[in-house]
This record gives C-alpha cells, structure tokens and sequence, in this order.
C-alpha cells in the first residue's frame, strides 16, 4: 500500500524556497570553540539585558564590515559578478509557529556595524516578541504565504536575482543559534556568503596559562560561500571574531 501524500504545508514554503536556493551555495564549515567568560561578564554587567546572539551580531559586523570581500554578494549566471554591499546587514534566525506549523523564519538588524548593543537587542526583541502576520516586522513574510509555492519560488528568485536586495534581505551574514538546547553545534546552510552556528555554552575544562580551569565554552561554526570567499580568509574572519569575543570589554 502506497503511503498517503500530503501537500507542503505553505507555511514552510519560504523554507522551501530558501534551500533550493541555498542548495546552489558551495558551502564550506569552519568550527572554533569560544570562551564566553568576557561575554558573561559583559551580560551580568548590563542586568542580562543582552542576549549572546545580539554580541554576536556586533562583533561579527565589525570583522566584515573591516574585510571588504566579506562584504561582497554574488551574482551567479553564465558571466558571474560580485556586487559590493554600501550597508551591512545580519539575519537572524527565530523559531516560530505559524498557525500550527513550527517554522524558522529570519529577521534583520539593519547596519549593525554602527549599532550599539542595545539597538540590536532591540531589533532582535521585536522580531522574537511579533507574530507572522500582515503587519508588523513580518509582514512582507505574511504576504508571501498567500501565494502557491510555485509561485512563492518564483518571486523569492526575482527578488534575490538582484545581489543588493539578496544583502538586504538575506543578510550580508547570517546567525542561527541552537543554544537554548543541549545541542553543541550547529552547522547553517546559507544563501549569502557567511553565515555564524552559535552551539550551546557549557561548562568545559580548558588550559589557561598552562594550568586546567574550567571555564563557560561555545562552539561557533563559520559557513561560507567558497565561490566568494577562499578558507584563509575566511578563517582571519572567524579567528578575530572569536578574539572580539573572548576580549570583550564592558564599554565596546
């Protein structure tokens, strides 16, 4: 007996049409383990107020916004071209449910090379807190569901065919943490050049100065796309964002 078949539900069609495009993306993963003692000071400092992601964000801005190449979105074709973004973005990701299908969906943090850390949270606050609905900061979203997938594709590809809407609103980079499981890594499919897994923090020995402490740890995986960006680059990237990280300071 054949098993039942079931329609996509439309609720995951933006997912959909994500994969199919991040499907054409020669992924390459570069993993590196972050002390997050500097950044748990950092938080206990500010009241908790600011979640990890959101210090993600602003350290992983100002290393691309320093690395012009990181910068840079591809326009793929017979006669591929790279396009040059004049305003940095990030994507994050959010788990939601949308009636009663669980989705992930992804908000934006516009220009977050120049924002302070409060401004960040607070965009990520609004897009944790809203609903997929036709209005608020999901809208656009909301409006795409409405259509049948073909369709649905069809006017993600239009839209993304130009590098600095892809930037816009797939992100100059992107950060999708599983932190708030007991999960250790995760490592992100991506539609752009770069794109940040934060992994659950957790209590782990290290060798500090030659003697055995223990110390709160996180795995960071950096996904990037190959035909953008070479390995030695992109390893500088994710090296010198983990030393922002682990020398993270109150007042940066």
């Amino acid at each position: 007996m054949n098993a039942p078949l079931h329609p996509f539900p439309r609720e995951r069609g933006h997912t959909y049409a994500f994969l199919k495009d991040a499907s054409q993306t020669a992924h390459v993963y570069l993993m590196t383990e972050i002390d997050a003692s500097a950044l748990k000071a950092a938080r206990a400092a500010g009241g908790d107020r600011i979640s990890y992601v959101s210090f993600i964000v602003k350290a992983a801005a100002a290393v691309i916004s320093a690395t012009p190449p990181a910068r840079m979105v591809l326009k793929d074709g017979l006669f591929p071209k790279l396009a040059s973004s004049p305003r940095l973005t990030a994507k994050v990701l959010f788990d939601k449910r949308i009636g009663t299908v669980r989705c992930v969906v992804s908000g934006t943090v516009a220009d977050p090379d120049h924002a302070r850390l409060e401004d960040i949270q607070a965009a990520i606050d609004l897009h944790k807190q809203a609903e997929v609905a036709p209005s608020g900061p999901f809208a656009a979203l909301a409006k795409l569901h409405r259509l049948p997938l073909p369709l649905m594709r069809l006017v993600y590809n239009l839209v993304l065919g130009n590098p600095r809407k892809r930037a816009e609103f797939q992100g100059n980079f992107s950060v999708t943490s599983v932190g708030q499981q007991d999960v250790s890594a995760i490592l992100p499919m991506i539609a752009g050049t770069i794109g940040l897994g934060v992994g659950r923090i957790a209590e782990k020995a290290v060798v500090v100065d030659g003697a055995i402490v223990v110390r709160p740890v996180f795995t960071l995986s950096l996904t990037f796309d190959h035909r953008v960006l070479d390995g030695a680059l992109a390893a500088e990237i994710l090296a010198s964002i983990k030393k922002s990280l682990e020398n993270w300071r109150t007042e940066q």
